[in-house]
């Protein structure tokens, strides 16, 4: 009788698949960081006299409509005061929305942008007696 050789090769392992699929993972969650990212800066300006919160916000990216921030929450003393969502952002780079939110001194408010992909970021100021306030 002929005896079969019943190993598997290498080239034919069922391990083989699953480690060109994880290696693939890997180069994914590698480069994701590349492409996705949190706005990297949130700064506020307070306007008292109109009562108005420009929110500067920077987030590089290279196309506005994909990638961009989707939503700014506002909150006033910890307590929410304003949501708004888009569906892009104006620039690629740095932009500015500003709220009608009626404050006073020694309130603090802080304004969140949240990343279409990932992430977030905050700026946080205390309302003074100025006409502006910038953080």
């Amino acid at each position: 009788m002929l005896q079969q050789n019943k190993s598997i090769s290498p080239e034919t392992s069922p391990f083989r698949t699953i480690k060109a699929l994880a290696a693939f993972m890997l180069l994914v969650m590698l480069t994701m960081p590349a492409t996705a990212h949190s706005p990297s800066q949130v700064s506020l300006v307070y306007d008292s006299q109109n009562q108005s919160l420009s929110v500067i916000t920077t987030h590089q990216v290279s196309n506005p409509s994909s990638h961009y921030v989707f939503k700014i929450l506002v909150q006033k003393n910890g307590e929410q005061v304003l949501t708004k969502e888009y569906k892009s952002q104006p620039t690629s780079s740095t932009f500015t929305y500003d709220y009608p939110i009626n404050a006073t001194k020694g309130d603090v408010l802080k304004a969140t942008a949240f990343c279409s992909i990932a992430g977030s970021r905050s700026g946080e100021i205390t309302v003074e007696e100025d006409a502006k306030l910038a953080m």
